[in-house]
């Protein structure tokens, strides 16, 4: 009632995320294979976090082009150091909850971790990239003369005051998911050493460090896609 139309639209966009992320669940469970159907399943949700909440379209084809490279980059650096942490799977302090159930599920869990990342840094990426490039092309769209380096500077300073916002929302992310873990950690009375290296603990780390760097990427991407935009059309311009 507040937001009208939009607010149904929007609505009707977080219901097919929501929809989206029970699908992956469900292939995932019935042996599709993890990466491939969370690649489609991820650009399914930027496709929806972006179109159905971004007006301009212009703004909404820079940022879902900015989204998809960072989302990329985050897949490709995420399959290493997720095999390397070897952070899947659970941890001994889920051993109680654990005991009656098989482990035998069948599925990958570092590919599973890895999904995890990806899914998990959409929200934040999605969001950074449309922030940034609506202030950008407004500036743009004000100065059409700038300069590459004046773009660039633009994009730094219009993404400086969205990073601090996303940083810190990423940490009170990271702070509430580990809080009960925390708490028994200190009951346990583990070891500094323990604690780096505790299965869920470094887990939690790798989401919200990887999350952390395609929040800080979307400020340079985005702001070379706009300033390529704007230089076609200045071209076209020009030609006409």
């Amino acid at each position: 009632m507040v937001t009208g139309t939009r607010g149904l639209t929007l609505l009707f966009g977080l219901g097919i995320n929501v929809i989206s992320v029970i699908a992956l669940l469900v292939l995932i469970a019935d042996g599709f294979n993890i990466l491939v159907t969370t690649g489609i399943i991820a650009i399914v949700i930027l496709v929806v976090a972006i179109y159905m909440n971004v007006e301009n379209g212009n703004t909404a084809n820079t940022a879902f082009q900015t989204s998809l490279l960072i989302m990329i980059f985050i897949l490709l650096i995420t399959i290493p150091l997720e095999y390397w942490a070897s952070a899947q799977g659970m941890g001994p302090e889920n051993q109680d909850e654990l005991e009656s159930f098989s482990l035998a599920a069948g599925i990958s869990f570092p590919q599973l971790a890895i999904a995890i990342i990806v899914i998990n840094s959409l929200g934040v990426i999605s969001e950074t990239s449309v922030a940034i490039t609506s202030g950008l092309n407004e500036i743009v769209s004000n100065k059409p003369t700038l300069t590459p380096t004046e773009i660039f500077n633009d994009g730094f300073s219009v993404g400086n005051k969205i990073l601090n916002t996303q940083t810190n929302t990423l940490l009170f992310n990271f702070f509430s998911a580990t809080f009960p873990l925390f708490f028994l950690i200190h009951s346990l009375g583990y070891k500094f050493t323990d604690i780096l290296n505790d299965k869920l603990v470094v887990a939690e780390i790798l989401t919200t460090l990887i999350c952390t760097i395609g929040v800080i990427l979307t400020v340079p991407i985005t702001s070379f896609l706009v300033y390529h935009k704007a230089n076609k059309v200045k071209l076209r311009k020009t030609d006409n």
